[in-house]
């Protein structure tokens, strides 16, 4: 899975890890951080990261002018 990395929801960017790490108290979970890679069976408790980056500022919505030209310059409606 990847998250994180670009904002595509309209929630927070943290809001699946945190839900996921409250949610899976108990459970071995492996929650690497951007572009790191991990094996399985080395992994350690995860460490909430993102917590430190904070501050990740979400980009404003599109306003319904701009949402009007960019659907009329591409053959695919835009949701």
């Amino acid at each position: 899975m990847h998250w994180g990395t670009f904002n595509l929801a309209l929630h927070a960017w943290d809001e699946p890890a945190e839900t996921l790490l409250r949610l899976a108290q108990g459970l071995e979970l492996i929650m690497p951080k951007l572009g790191e890679s991990v094996e399985p069976v080395r992994a350690e408790r995860p460490e909430p990261w993102w917590r430190a980056a904070g501050g990740v500022e979400t980009p404003p919505l599109i306003e319904s002018e701009q949402l009007h030209a960019a659907q009329a310059a591409v053959p695919w409606r835009l949701d």
